[in-house]
């Protein structure tokens, strides 16, 4: 591997990982934005948040890896544009196909790991994501009713107007 090549293979990794982890960490508070109500008040142990967490991560790499993939090129091809880097390399009889043959080398090992990811990971992930939301209602059962609003039990709909008890668990005024 030539010194070009390992210059830009590693300015492009450079930039990837820390886009990928950002992306990352925006889509995971995004899942966490949008389970919330799940969540959140239930009285849950951080290692049962901890698997909440892990059993959502491969859910959002397919996501992920397309952004960082596309920010981390255009960062890094925009940062050796701006440097004279791209002139430098011209004027060395260095196409930019040349420039670009290991990312696209790079890019395609990135999307053999994605593909694995989705077709193996995921899946289970998902079920155990979802094994693991459905656990909730079973472990804490009063938490599946919310007071003031409809809540779905079996196969019929309750109205609880109250919440009482140290552990939320009497109701008062059970419609």
């Amino acid at each position: 591997m030539k010194i070009l090549d390992k210059y830009i293979t590693s300015s492009f990794l450079s930039t990837f990982f820390s886009v990928g982890i950002i992306l990352f960490l925006i889509f995971i508070l995004q899942g966490i934005w949008l389970f919330i109500s799940e969540i959140a008040g239930k009285d849950l142990d951080l290692m049962f948040i901890v698997k909440f967490l892990i059993y959502y991560s491969p859910i959002v790499i397919p996501m992920v890896l397309p952004l960082s993939v596309l920010l981390a090129s255009i960062m890094t091809f925009g940062t050796f544009s701006e440097n004279y880097e791209f002139a430098a390399m011209k004027s060395s009889g260095i196409s930019l196909a040349r420039a670009m043959k290991p990312l696209i080398f790079l890019i395609v090992l990135i999307s053999i790991a994605s593909f694995f990811t989705a077709n193996n990971i995921m899946p289970q992930s998902q079920y155990e994501f979802i094994k693991l939301r459905k656990n909730i209602l079973q472990e804490k059962p009063s938490m599946a009713i919310s007071a003031g609003q409809f809540s779905k039990v079996a196969d019929y709909y309750i109205k609880v107007e109250k919440k009482y008890g140290e552990f939320e668990n009497l109701l008062d005024d059970v419609t």
